[in-house]
């Protein structure tokens, strides 16, 4: 129970301060859920036509959201009222793409409903934390100057009972692979060769605050002396 603290949800703030597991994090997707499922859909949606042709049905799903922000707010800025903002907190290891991809999937539908993702990277951000910490919002993903994010292979834990699991074991693993090189692609400035080498065993890569404001998994860097730089040269002009 204790640990089942770590991993929670207060108000409209996320905290994820422990290994992501089944036993740590499942109150929190709960409550996350819940959040998520009152947020109004946005005030500007305009649902699509439906398209005039022969081969459409009934139950065709459209889209009627967006995660696409008309204006990115800066720190300096209070968010408007209206605009619903879900804050979380990182200080994780990381643990479970499972239990991971389910948080990514209230992130998507918030989004999807007008909501603001800020992430906060307060000094660790591992595995599948940092995957966490790189998507929120575009223009509101934050990093104390002395956090650091850590991206490497991971470990599917799978337990095999029989030698005929083994392929399947190996095609799901590469599959966890593909799908977090995805989602850094997708949301970062990083390469598919910088991230072959942190997803080489022998190359797992440790990023300071610098690194991640020039690479793309962060918008703002939180200095020392309590300002907040998105700018890597005035970051590297503080440091010297």
């Amino acid at each position: 129970m204790a640990k089942d603290l770590e991993n929670t949800m207060v108000d409209n703030n996320v905290y994820i301060l422990t290994e992501i597991n089944n036993e740590t994090t499942n109150g929190l997707l709960i409550k996350l859920t819940q959040w998520v499922d009152k947020l109004p859909l946005k005030n500007n949606l305009i649902l699509p036509q439906k398209p005039e042709a022969k081969d459409i049905t009934d139950d065709t799903c459209y889209i009627i959201g967006s995660n696409k922000s008309y204006k990115t707010y800066t720190p300096y800025e209070a968010v408007p009222e209206n605009i619903r903002v879900l804050n979380v907190w990182i200080n994780s290891g990381g643990g479970k793409d499972n239990i991971t991809q389910s948080v990514l999937s209230m992130f998507d539908i918030a989004s999807a409903k007008g909501a603001i993702i800020k992430t906060y990277n307060l000094r660790q951000a591992c595995s599948n934390a940092s995957i966490i910490a790189v998507s929120g919002t575009p223009g509101y993903r934050y990093m104390a100057e002395r956090a650091f994010n850590y991206i490497h292979f991971g470990n599917k834990n799978r337990q095999i009972s029989h030698e005929n699991e083994l392929g399947f074991a190996i095609a799901d693993l590469r599959h966890f692979v593909n799908e977090a090189k995805y989602l850094y692609l997708e949301k970062t400035k990083l390469t598919k060769k910088e991230l072959n080498k942190y997803y080489n065993i022998e190359g797992s890569g440790t990023l300071s605050s610098r690194q991640c404001l020039e690479k793309g998994l962060c918008d703002w860097v939180i200095t020392n002396d309590g300002r907040f730089v998105n700018n890597v040269a005035e970051l590297k002009a503080k440091q010297r």
